[in-house]
Formats: C-alpha cells, structure tokens, sequence
C-alpha cells in the first residue's frame, strides 16, 4: 500500500530578483536604529545605502508613494500607500524625518504618522508636516514617489542616502516583543534584475534608480 500526497493549494512565491549576478561578498551590516518600532522585518529588494563613516555599514534608503494628489503646492498632509504589495510596510519613515518629491528641490518635515488600517495587507498612511513650516511646494499626481530629504528646505534639497545595493533577502530587525536588532548581518545585490513591480519600497529616480542604473536593471 502506498501513500500518495496531493497538494490542493499552494502560496505562491513571486520572487522580487528576477536574476542576481553579482553581491557583495562577505555581506554587509545593516543599521536599525532609525527603522520604526512597528517595523519587524526588512524585505528583500529594500534599497540600502553604504555608510560614509563606517566600513561595511548600510542605511536602508527611505521612500514612499503618493496615494493622493497634491493638488496645491500648500498641502501639509499627503497620503501615500501603507503597503506596495501585500504584507510589506510601503514606508518605514519617523516623525522627525524630512521628505522630498523625487527630483523636486523643496523638503518638509514630518510631525506625525497615522498609521492606517490594511485590506488584504494593503492601506493607506497619512504624513502630517510640521504647522508653519509648509508642505512640500508642489503639486504631484497619485503615484509620485518620495524620498528622504538631507534637510528641510525650501530649495536645493537633495536625498539623504542614496542606493548602492539592494536587500537580497528578507531579514528580521526586531522580535515580537519590539526588542530591536542591531547591527544585523545580511547579504546585498550589487548587480542583477530586479521585479519593480515586487520591491517592498517604491524606486524613485533620484535616491535610487539612477545611483544603480548602470547596474540594476528595473523590470
């Protein structure tokens, strides 16, 4: 008598890396401490910045993607989508923290989070900017995306970190009990193709496509 298994149903895997050619060997050390504390895990394709100070240290690159017009440059509350694909943040931004529209000059401040109920892993998060000191000073259509700012300003903003690898796996950095990881292990792609559509963080031109064009290819 023999047992035959007969798989039903099944999750389906759609991996962000559609082909990886090169990483960076021995891996690389990821700073935490400015990822937020609901944050429990970075996902494969995050983009991450080499750290100017510190050798083999990453920053995770910041970004996010509007919801909502803009429909006047004086908005100071945007909306921008919790999740890109289900079961991922969207955005890992803190109060505190200066956003900008890709390749746009002016930056804003962020003085609140409301984190946003999800359906089927996806919602919607609102970013208040700070009273007084203006939104963005810009009009953006549903889709832009967004990056962190070095400063906020109303001219001559730039991004605060740029990509120089992506995320090669899913790596967790904090327990369930919002103890944080430091100083996490973990390996990084420096050349290859990669699934946009799939990436965890939205890909703006300025903080991260264009620092990797010549050897990621977004698909």
């Amino acid at each position: 008598m023999s047992l035959d298994i007969v798989a039903e149903s099944e999750a389906v895997y759609y991996p962000v890396f559609r082909q990886i050619l090169s990483d960076i060997e021995g891996g690389v050390t990821i700073i935490t401490t400015d990822i937020p504390a609901a944050t429990l895990e970075l996902f494969a394709g995050t983009p991450l910045h080499k750290n100017a100070s510190t050798d083999a240290v990453y920053n995770p690159v910041k970004t996010m993607t509007l919801k909502r017009t803009l429909g006047t440059s004086a908005v100071v509350t945007i909306y921008v989508y919790s999740a890109n694909i289900p079961g991922v943040p969207g955005q890992n931004f803190k109060v505190g923290e200066w956003v900008m529209i890709d390749s746009r000059g002016s930056a804003a401040t962020i003085a609140s989070i409301t984190i946003g109920t999800k359906t089927n892993g996806v919602g919607t998060d609102i970013i208040y900017f700070t009273a007084g000191g203006g939104g963005l000073n810009a009009t953006a259509i549903t889709g832009t995306k967004l990056q962190q700012a070095d400063n906020d300003v109303t001219t001559a903003a730039a991004p605060l970190y740029t990509a120089n690898c992506l995320l090669r796996d899913s790596i967790r950095v904090r327990k369930d009990d919002q103890t944080t990881l430091n100083n996490i292990h973990a390996g990084a792609v420096t050349r290859g193709e990669i699934n946009e559509s799939r990436m965890p963080f939205s890909a703006p031109a300025e903080a991260v496509k264009t620092p990797l064009t010549d050897r990621i290819r977004f698909v």
